[in-house]
């Protein structure tokens, strides 16, 4: 009898064992802690909940939070084609601020305190999705018996962690349903919503601020998937995206000790002529510490962006900087225009007028695309349309 080789494992289904063999650990690495928090696998779960009054405060407490997770979870929920499953929107304590769930699911949920007030952190109910991603800070499953108290067991729960602009973690927003229920691409799913609420509290804390969109492919712009960075006046970091963080190589915290210009070798003012220059062309910038790799870049100014590029205007031809040796590298602009010093001269419009001028240029600009118009204004397309309907 001829025995046949084994064919070599292809790179796909390498990846597969390595993924899965991270996985095990995890959950490994899980059940110690609840080993070492006391609990037994025939642990009865903690069903107590905070009162309304107590529930009100936490909410309150995290109402921005809410306010920007609520239409996710809405839009996550119609995703999910089966039923047995409900979303869920969790602080960054465990503790459960909202619900969605399934009518037919809602009876056993109960049983287990899937339920606004609850805590689902793991020294309250094991190992759980929820709780395991605060503890690792990382998108997490855990399915069936992976669950440490055998009460959870029926279940199925996809989790990831929701971090803020300075890399704090806010909450975690998670699906769980019953065994049976089980799809493959509901984490994904709950990872992309947790990046799309993150993407809306960025936009919200720094809708008056000038963003820096980066991304090593120029038609990644504009998704879910760039960098950014909010920058002041003098071009210095306020906050970032956890893109920024991956793509950038340091912490939250150090990125923002940082200059647009230490990073880059360009200054705020440079990239705002270019920008104005050529708006719909996204500028090439080398990251300092990474000199072979391009990155391609564009510039959302805030509403009133005009009194931004004003004051830039004026700063620079007080103070008569000299011109950044890496300019060529990002194109010829001339350190002032005529047409910068004429505005920089002028009587300040009112904010109602440079709002509208700003809104006017932008659709224009996009050719009446309002979605295109908004992500160039750093607003969101609903924010948009409210203030087309208020200036008339």
């Amino acid at each position: 009898m001829v025995q046949r080789p084994t064919p070599a494992p292809t790179q796909a289904s390498a990846s597969r064992a390595l993924v899965d063999a991270q996985h095990a650990q995890l959950i490994a690495a899980s059940h110690e802690r609840c080993q070492a928090f006391g609990l037994s696998e025939h642990s009865t779960p903690d069903l107590r909940r905070l009162k309304p009054a107590g529930l009100h405060d936490v909410q309150q407490r995290n109402a921005r939070l809410c306010a920007q997770a609520l239409p996710v979870m809405d839009m996550l929920y119609e995703q999910l084609t089966h039923a047995q499953s409900m979303v869920l929107l969790t602080d960054a304590s465990g503790c459960v601020l909202h619900a969605l769930g399934d009518a037919g699911f809602l009876e056993r949920a109960q049983q287990v305190a899937l339920t606004p007030g609850a805590l689902w952190a793991e020294a309250d109910k094991g190992t759980n999705a929820v709780g395991t991603a605060l503890m690792t800070e990382s998108a997490t499953l855990v399915h069936g018996q992976e669950h440490y108290l055998r009460a959870m067991q029926f279940l199925t729960c996809s989790a990831a962690p929701i971090f803020d602009h300075k890399g704090a973690l806010l909450g975690v927003i998670d699906v769980s349903g019953e065994r049976r229920s089980y799809h493959p691409h509901t984490l994904a799913l709950a990872t992309m919503s947790a990046r799309l609420i993150e993407s809306q509290w960025f936009a919200d804390r720094f809708r008056h601020s000038t963003r820096l969109h980066l991304h090593s492919n120029p038609m990644g712009l504009g998704t879910l998937h760039e960098a950014q960075l909010a920058l002041d006046e003098d071009g210095r970091i306020l906050g970032v995206n956890r893109r920024a963080i991956d793509m950038l190589g340091l912490s939250a915290t150090a990125l923002r000790r940082e200059s647009l210009e230490h990073l880059f070798g360009c200054s705020l003012g440079a990239l705002a002529q270019l920008t104005r220059a050529e708006p719909d062309r996204p500028q090439r910038l080398s990251h300092g510490a990474r000199p072979g790799e391009a990155l391609y870049a564009k510039l959302s100014l805030p509403m009133g962006g005009l009194d931004l590029q004003r004051a830039q205007t004026r700063r620079e031809l007080h103070e008569q900087p000299t011109p950044s040796p890496t300019l060529p590298a990002l194109g010829a602009a001339p350190a002032a225009s005529a047409a910068a010093t004429a505005l920089a001269a002028k009587t300040p419009p009112s904010l109602r007028q440079t709002e509208l001028h700003a809104i006017a240029a932008a659709v224009e600009a996009a050719g009446g695309n309002l979605s295109a118009a908004a992500r160039q204004l750093g607003i969101g397309r609903s924010t948009l349309y409210r203030k087309l309907r208020a200036l008339g």
